[in-house]
């Protein structure tokens, strides 16, 4: 259980996923291609996201049942590199990155290691901007119909990376925001069902951006429920490379 919640955060910005198919949609057809780019463009125009060359975002991690708290800080910046670290009140701190070439993990459990696989994809598709180049990142993408989601439609695209399982992701059928996520995030490359709900979108700096994300945890035993709270982003401050480059030890 330490190890999962430890991992929750990276499964928000990128990951590989699988989930049941939904029912077919009554309402007038739109390509998944055409799904993804409206809900792309609802968090704000390009040229706003180009214009943020780094982000550091910092919150708190909660899986209340479990009686398990902490922080997380996500650091981010182009091209491509990311770093979260996880603390977590008795399990210890959990740092996993991506310096634009290599992707590591530290965690207490099994140490340094070295990210490959659809671990190593993932992490190459957590960058700044990347739900805007979402066609650079997966071989296959369709539409799935409709779900309710929140007693809303929403549209369902699946979306299937070049390595890794496939996404499925959930957007308002109004308004086109993002509305769920679900996902098989890989841990030491075991599988870790994974839904996301994120919502509290704020406008920083002319982009949305979620500032709470539950997140339900599929086992055997049952869900675990996560929450994110995001207290504050900043973004285009300085970060050294050498932030996300993989620890000797």
């Amino acid at each position: 259980m330490n190890r999962i919640v430890c991992f929750l955060t990276l499964a928000i910005w990128a990951g590989a996923a699988a989930a049941q198919p939904a029912k077919s949609a009554k309402k007038p057809s739109l390509t998944a291609a055409q799904i993804m780019d409206r809900g792309a463009a609802v968090l704000g125009p390009k040229a706003a996201w180009d214009r943020i060359k780094t982000t550091v975002m910092a919150g708190t991690i909660e899986a209340k049942a479990q009686g398990l708290s902490g922080t997380v800080v996500v650091k981010a910046k182009r091209p491509g590199r990311f770093l979260v670290e996880q603390t977590i009140k008795g399990v210890g701190t959990t740092r996993q990155g991506y310096d634009g070439k290599v992707g590591w993990s530290k965690d207490p459990e099994q140490g340094l290691r070295k990210l490959t696989g659809a671990e190593l994809s993932a992490a190459q598709r957590a960058a700044i901007g990347a739900h805007l180049e979402w066609r650079k990142y997966f071989a296959k993408w369709e539409r799935a119909g409709t779900k309710k989601i929140g007693g809303r439609d929403a549209y369902v695209v699946r979306l299937s990376p070049k390595i890794g399982r496939m996404t499925i992701e959930y957007y308002d059928a109004k308004t086109f925001m993002p509305v769920r996520t679900d996902m098989v995030t890989e841990v030491a490359g075991l599988p870790v069902p994974i839904e996301i709900y994120p919502s509290d979108f704020r406008k920083v700096d002319g982009v949305l951006m979620p500032f709470k994300m539950r997140q339900r945890v599929l086992q055997s035993s049952g869900p675990v429920e996560v929450m994110v709270r995001i207290g504050s982003v900043k973004n285009n401050g300085p970060i050294p490379d050498t932030a996300f480059a993989m620890p000797k030890q």
